[in-house]
């Protein structure tokens, strides 16, 4: 009886995720992978690094333009910011608020604030005052 353990791990590189089928071979004999692409995030300049925020909720990808294109896991585009074109490498810090970008040219290491405006909707929610007014919610993650 052949026993098959199949195991799923997340890739950051944004490209997909491997499934990786582990099964009773013999030693020295590979176990065959199976993989799919899931998405694909167009930046329209060619990426040079991907960083992931620890929830996995939102890729930053720097391109070759000088901009990071920030995209939503399912892949849709956020926003962008402009980094300059001498920026080389990205990371993001575990909650997702400051992303680290490398310069070769200032020799820095820059670090950004990062706050993503979000549109909630509000329909059928009751409310006071007048039904077409803006509002406006802030969370603040550093509030005691």
């Amino acid at each position: 009886m052949l026993t098959v353990l199949r195991k799923s791990l997340r890739v950051l590189t944004v490209l997909g995720v491997l499934s990786f089928c582990c099964s009773a071979a013999p030693a020295g004999e590979s176990a065959p992978i199976e993989w799919e692409v899931l998405n694909r995030l167009d930046t329209g300049a060619r990426p040079i690094d991907v960083a992931v925020s620890a929830d996995g909720r939102s890729v930053f990808v720097l391109a070759e333009d000088g901009r990071v294109h920030l995209f939503e896991a399912d892949g849709n585009l956020v926003g962008q910011i402009s980094v300059g074109a001498q920026a080389e490498r990205i990371a993001v810090d575990p909650e997702g608020e400051r992303l680290y970008v490398t310069n070769r040219e200032t020799r820095r290491v820059e670090i950004v604030q990062i706050d993503i405006l979000r549109q909630i909707s509000l329909s059928g929610a009751p409310f006071k005052g007048l039904e077409q007014a803006p509002v406006v919610i802030a969370v603040f993650s550093d509030f005691q």
